[in-house]
């Protein structure tokens, strides 16, 4: 252990915070749950339920959440508001006397304290970490200006994604508005000029056809390669979730529409490069580019209700090939068409582009990560690093 750092039990360097918060000061922006922690320290989403009685434990900014329930999935988050959380969501609040929270954080999500919390589990199909065991977890702890300059380089990453995700909300928002407002609404331009063929009900030059010549869908594959991590290329599931693969079965631009609803929803995903895709994924490219992508993609995000429906199974749903050829595509005017993908494409580039120096980013991180915890990089040498 580098000079200075001391070696503490969890419990004494951030206890359980288990302080209750009224149903009535939750919502589905401010309730957690496992359900809306993300995999491998991807952090939130909001909630699709809030508690309407009752009570949760409450936690507050610079509190720490680690779900307890399949700890394998690696889902934590530094809180930056304050709000309630579900009893399968552990709080840390951290000792601030001697130790920096994110610091704490960044230590917590080390790989080594997820294994720490498995090898001491209870439950077979759905894991849960022992509380008391976990509190006896060792930590760790550098002086408090060493833990400050190993929190902010962890963050500086952190930020760098942040920033990214905002760019990539922005960029969803403008395709996504664009595409009900011509499609939906049908505010595309020159429509106030545009007639409406009585016959079909659309505007002229606009038809509805089967998806079956119109759009192809090929399954993905799994094979023995299939689910190398940290392989070359991306690989994709129907829970949305991204793997590294040693081979590929798709080069180029579709649209990958998971064939079953393994999180709750089917998963829908653009992508525009090498990748492998599991094999009850459907990869959508379109007959002859008659259609762009692009406006594909949204066509199907609309209909992912409507596919949650008619698809056959019971707790989990699937989506078969009779069902897709009996579904219809709109397919507008060529000259709109044409119109939306010079406008929407660069979006979709940039979002791409975001998304793949995230992965970079986060891995960078994670190299970073265990060394900086270790010791094994002295910070006092890193030049241009400030503490927050």
């Amino acid at each position: 252990m580098m000079e200075g750092w001391k070696e503490f039990e969890l419990k004494n360097v951030a206890p359980y915070w288990t302080n209750k918060i009224d149903a009535t000061e939750l919502n589905e922006s401010n309730y957690i749950s496992a359900d809306n922690m993300l995999p491998d320290r991807g952090g939130i989403v909001n909630s699709v339920y809030a508690p309407t009685s009752g009570k949760s434990t409450s936690f507050k900014s610079k509190d720490i959440l680690v779900s307890n329930i399949r700890p394998y999935f690696k889902k934590i988050w530094y809180a930056n508001f304050y709000g309630g959380c579900s009893n399968d969501v552990i709080v840390f609040r951290t000792n601030n006397k001697f130790a920096d929270s994110r610091f704490v954080y960044y230590y917590l999500s080390k790989d080594d304290f997820f294994d720490y919390m498995m090898a001491g589990a209870n439950g077979t199909k759905m894991p849960r970490g022992n509380k008391k065991a976990i509190t006896k977890y060792k930590i760790n702890l550098p002086p408090l200006p060493t833990q400050r300059r190993i929190a902010s380089i962890l963050s500086a990453y952190d930020d760098l994604i942040e920033n990214n995700l905002k760019r990539i909300k922005l960029l969803e928002e403008k395709a996504q508005l664009t595409y009900e407002e011509w499609f939906v609404r049908m505010k595309f331009p020159g429509h106030e000029t545009t007639p409406i063929n009585e016959e079909t009900g659309l505007p002229e030059g606009w038809e509805k056809s089967y998806f079956e010549g119109i759009l192809n869908f090929k399954t993905g594959k799994l094979d023995s390669n299939a689910l190398v991590v940290d392989g070359k290329y991306d690989f994709y599931t129907c829970a949305k979730e991204v793997y590294k693969t040693s081979t590929y079965c798709f080069d180029g631009e579709a649209v990958l529409l998971g064939g079953n609803n393994a999180t709750g929803d089917f998963a829908l995903f653009y992508a525009n490069d090498k990748f492998d895709a599991y094999q009850r994924t459907y990869i959508v490219t379109a007959e002859k580019q008659r259609v762009p992508l692009v406006y594909v993609f949204y066509y199907l995000k609309k209909l992912l209700s409507y596919f949650q429906i008619v698809s056959s199974g019971a707790s989990t749903k699937f989506l078969t090939m009779k069902i897709l050829n009996k579904t219809k595509i709109l397919i507008p005017q060529a000259e709109i068409l044409n119109q939306y993908q010079g406008m929407i494409k660069p979006c979709f580039d940039l979002i791409l582009k975001y998304d793949k120096q995230n992965q970079l980013l986060k891995e960078a991180r994670d190299i970073m990560l265990p060394r900086l915890m270790m010791g094994v990089i002295d910070t006092d040498e890193m030049e241009g690093v400030h503490t927050k």
